[in-house]
């Protein structure tokens, strides 16, 4: 009898067990059923903010495209967003319109790759589409925040050509003038901004969006610190490239090394960039209705 018992208890348990795993699994699993994906194409523009141009928003503006991906989630509130943005920005000291900066002659531009994650929060419950009572949604304001990877590669054009400036180490950075080592060109980036989404249609919507990106480099210019001395830079790198690029300034004080040890950049302070533009999506969910029995 203890047997028998004890065998209905235990057959009895895996039930509940197998029941509480399903419950689970469901539990777990439909949230990322009913979320809805989509993919589109970024386009825009770009700027920087750093030693060439510090506090000069929307201006020497590039390009910017790429592709998106969003997963909308089933609050209609939260989207989870991957970006795959390729763009350009550019810094010319004599743009700037300043006296020293026009003097001191540099200019750069840098290609930017950036991939990674971004929650986007609408500030109205919203999807792509209609909602399940067949009223549309036409659109909401929404901001967003990340963190990415980006690849920078800073060049400066000399004689015609667009020279890769970090492998010329042009402020001196592992050479006996500079302790630190050279500054790498993958990097992280922290993007934050405002937009707004409209549907255009059942499956698709365009976005109007702003954001600016935090770096955690002050070479995304390839301008930070010192002078160097250059012809000891020449020495240690074997190229006078590095010299030549390294101090450009048009009204130098002195034959050699006229500004040797002077300020050429300001290290307290890491660049900057911005990616604006529209966003075109199209919906991966067919959005037909079903029938009313």
């Amino acid at each position: 009898m203890l047997t028998k018992l004890a065998y209905f208890c235990f057959n009895k348990f895996l039930l509940m067990r197998n029941i509480i795993k399903c419950l689970l699994l469901s539990f777990l699993t439909t949230p990322f059923l009913a979320q809805e994906p989509e993919i589109g194409l970024f386009v825009g523009n770009t700027y920087y903010l750093g030693d060439l141009k510090p506090y000069s928003h929307f201006s020497q503006q590039d390009f910017v495209f790429g592709g998106v991906y969003r997963n909308n989630l089933p609050n209609e509130r939260v989207v989870f967003r991957m970006n795959f943005l390729y763009g350009r920005v550019k810094g010319d000291d004599f743009e700037s319109g300043i006296e020293w900066q026009v003097n001191r002659n540099l200019s750069f531009r840098s290609t930017i790759i950036e991939i990674g994650p971004v929650i986007e929060v609408n500030f109205f419950p919203y999807k792509l589409g209609q909602s399940e009572t067949n009223k549309p949604k036409f659109g909401t304001p929404y901001f967003f925040a990340g963190v990415t990877y980006m690849r920078m590669n800073p060049k400066a054009k000399y004689d015609g050509e667009w020279i890769e400036l970090q492998p010329l180490t042009i402020e001196g950075q592992g050479t006996s003038q500079n302790n630190k080592k050279p500054y790498s060109l993958s990097q992280i980036s922290i993007p934050f901004g405002i937009g707004a989404k409209l549907n255009l249609s059942n499956r698709v919507a365009i976005s109007l969006e702003y954001g600016m990106r935090k770096t955690f480099t002050d070479f995304l210019d390839d301008v930070s610190g010192l002078y160097p001395n250059q012809a000891l830079l020449v020495q240690e790198t074997g190229t006078d490239l590095s010299a030549e690029l390294s101090d450009r300034s048009v009204n130098p004080d002195g034959i050699n090394n006229s500004n040797y040890g002077l300020q050429r950049g300001n290290p307290n302070n890491n660049d900057w960039y911005a990616f604006s533009g529209f966003i075109v999506t199209f919906s991966l969910v067919n959005k037909t209705s079903c029938p009313t029995w």
